[in-house]
């Protein structure tokens, strides 16, 4: 289900889903024209967002912003997911001197001082902007605006220089082994070739960051399988069944590689982090 509202020049859009995959890639960007920028606000289930070489996950009440203008990866988890998403132009954070591409997939989380105000304020300047005058419609998205703005300025304090071609297809590369973690037979011939680039390519961008192939797509299907495993969403699925959702569907090897890699075995991690909930329930 989607409903969408107007808050001034910001477009709301309230989702209601089950669990899928969201992926904007460069053939998308060809074929759009749009140069907006998407704020992400968790209202029940889990997201996890991918942009930039950067790695968001969301629960409920969190904020990320992603750009529209470079691809992103972004993973709706949850059996009822609900998820607010504020459409604006890049130009209103740029008025406001927050460059978005220094901003893209950071968490900003529901009980940090300034996430304790702008998520509440967002909700509910949608809410009243379906029955208010365009002028009460407008100030309320300038307000909001102005609250993202200060949200992520911390997040552009560091002056970076633009990043390199290969730093570039590096990125890429990264976003297209995410989007097939599932797959247990990706290997480096598939990806170059999807890349069109040779494998002494390939293995030469993971080297310059003092990493492998093989070592990173490990870690990042390691660290799915953690946040899976620490979710209460996830509680009925078996420990075989998320290891398989991210490639790994060896359980043994799975059990080896995750007590190698956090100390503790898979269903140590589980029943740790469910009894650490049981402790701070109200």
């Amino acid at each position: 289900m989607v409903r969408n509202h107007q808050v001034g020049p910001i477009q709301a859009t309230r989702i209601l889903t089950d669990p899928m995959t969201a992926e904007r890639s460069r053939r998308h960007l060809r074929a759009a024209e749009e140069d907006v920028c998407l704020l992400a606000l968790q209202l029940r289930g889990r997201t996890v967002g991918h942009q930039d070489g950067r790695r968001a996950v969301l629960e409920p009440g969190d904020l990320a912003l992603f750009d529209s203008a470079r691809p992103y990866l972004v993973d709706f988890q949850g059996p009822q997911f609900d998820h607010l998403v504020l459409q604006f132009p890049r130009a209103a954070l740029r008025e406001r001197g927050i460059e978005a591409a220094d901003a893209t997939a950071h968490r900003i989380a529901v009980h940090s001082m300034i996430g304790r105000l702008v998520s509440p304020f967002l909700i509910n300047a949608v809410r009243a902007a379906d029955t208010a005058s365009p002028e009460t419609g407008q100030r309320l998205a300038e307000m909001a605006l102005d609250l993202v703005a200060t949200a992520l300025a911390p997040l552009t304090g560091l002056d970076r220089p633009p990043a390199s071609p290969g730093e570039e297809l590096l990125r890429r590369v990264q976003l297209h082994m995410q989007l097939h973690l599932s797959d247990p037979y990706l290997c480096p011939l598939k990806v170059a070739a999807a890349h069109n680039i040779s494998l002494r390519q390939l293995h030469r961008l993971f080297s310059r960051e003092g990493t492998t192939f093989g070592r990173w797509l490990r870690e990042e299907r390691l660290r799915r399988c953690f946040d899976d495993l620490g979710s209460p969403l996830l509680a009925e699925r078996s420990i075989a069944e998320i290891g398989a959702r991210w490639g790994l569907p060896d359980a043994p090897g799975l059990s080896r590689a995750f007590r190698a890699r956090y100390g503790m075995s898979p269903r140590e991690h589980r029943r740790a982090t469910f009894s650490m909930c049981d402790t701070t329930r109200l």
